[in-house]
């Protein structure tokens, strides 16, 4: 993650502003940028139930949601919190709007099990611990694919200007005993 004092305001950049703006503007409905892993996830959630926490996120109130949904899921871990307060303000930045919606959520079944495209501009997923988010091509729907853990998957959804529905995507089944923690974030 850099930061930016350029130009005004304090700006977070958690991927390639650039990547993701040729993104924007071009036909393609992912995107997914790998990036390393967020090291300790595995423990901070082992005692955690099922709970998904939502909010409407600003810049001004990213760190106090990203705090009081890592409370409300009972996990204490400093580099994820600051790894969502990131996700949530460069998100913010990157697509000039004054707030989004945030979901930070640990599941224990599949929440989502069919392909879809969303009715949203953008939508950024990213998957901590578990299972991650599946996308088929519409052109090749047999051929499922799997995103890395802890890459951030763009995708564009219907009120997108370009978009194509060329890509759908859906949770992933979590095995029995197991969970996923996952982070959304869209507008």
């Amino acid at each position: 993650m850099t930061v930016s004092t350029l130009g005004g305001p304090q700006q977070v950049t958690a991927w390639d502003g650039a990547e993701v703006a040729t993104f924007d503007m071009d036909r393609d409905d992912i995107l997914v940028v790998q990036r390393p892993p967020v090291p300790g996830i595995a423990d901070a959630i082992q005692s955690v139930c099922a709970l998904s926490c939502r909010y409407t996120v600003t810049e001004a109130v990213a760190e106090v949601h990203a705090s009081e949904a890592l409370g409300a899921l009972r996990i204490v871990h400093p580099v994820l919190a600051a790894d969502i307060v990131g996700l949530s303000r460069s998100f913010l930045g990157q697509f000039d709007v004054d707030e989004a919606s945030l979901r930070v959520e640990v599941v224990d079944k599949q929440s989502c099990p069919d392909f879809h495209c969303d009715n949203v501009r953008v939508r950024l997923v990213t998957t901590y611990y578990g299972p991650t988010t599946e996308y088929v091509r519409i052109d090749s729907p047999k051929d499922v694919q799997v995103a890395p853990l802890f890459a951030l998957v763009f995708l564009k959804g219907q009120k997108h200007r370009t978009h194509g529905d060329a890509v759908h995507h859906r949770s992933p089944d979590v095995p029995p005993g197991s969970k996923r923690l996952c982070v959304v974030l869209d507008f």
